[in-house]
């Protein structure tokens, strides 16, 4: 598991968006407003229908213009998709977080909340993200690594602080673990509202496993 998180860095040789780094300020707007016109379209339909057509229309140039930036609109929803990077990146800013036991069970739940959030506000991307990943799409398999990188080695560092004697390999596997079971029922959450326990019991749950695998002694 740590030779997968490890991969989550390396290219993967498919060519991606064209880098806002390369565009002057003309170019930079009209990429943003492309990718934007794109957000709004799958949050209201299945990414499977949405066309680089829909998207110029959307963002209110041609399909000529689009393919100036993107390849295609996998393309475009990998660029957005990628974005999600710097929020999972924000859990872990404070070095105590999740390593003070008098306040770890708060930690907890700050945490699993936390990454719940991260699906309310980019729920239809993870989905895509993920569906992209299972269906065997390299580039989009690599992405959901990077994107959990900083969530996997953030949790992985504090399981190791509490059992010294786990090897990393190992801590890093409970990681994962742990992380693949909230992911997927923040992912249910959003796709079953109505049909699933009531999301603060569930964050909850999480939490309380969460607090034991850290717990010190």
């Amino acid at each position: 598991m740590t030779q997968l998180a490890n991969r989550a860095g390396q290219a993967t040789g498919t060519r991606t968006a064209r880098p806002a780094a390369e565009l002057g300020r003309k170019g930079k707007e009209t990429r943003r407003s492309l990718m934007q016109a794109a957000r709004v379209l799958i949050e209201g339909q299945s990414p499977l229908n949405i066309t680089a057509a829909a998207i110029s229309k959307q963002a209110g140039t041609s399909p000529a213009t689009f393919y100036v930036y993107f390849d295609n609109v996998e393309d475009v929803l990998w660029t957005l998709c990628d974005a999600i990077t710097d929020d999972t990146s924000d859990l872990f800013t404070d070095h105590a977080f999740l390593r003070d036991d008098t306040r770890l069970a708060d930690d907890a739940l700050t945490f699993v909340r936390g990454y719940s959030d991260i699906w309310a506000r980019h729920g239809p991307l993870m989905l895509y993200r993920n569906m992209e990943a299972d269906r065997g799409n390299k580039r989009f398999y690599q992405l959901v690594l990077r994107i959990g990188l900083p969530i996997l080695e953030g949790l992985t560092d504090r399981i190791v602080e509490r059992e010294p004697s786990l090897r990393r390999a190992e801590a890093n596997a409970e990681a994962v673990v742990f992380i693949a079971a909230i992911d997927r029922v923040a992912s249910s959450l959003h796709r079953w509202p109505k049909d699933s326990l009531m999301p603060d019991v569930l964050a909850r749950a999480e939490a309380r496993v969460l607090t034991r695998m850290l717990r010190r002694g």
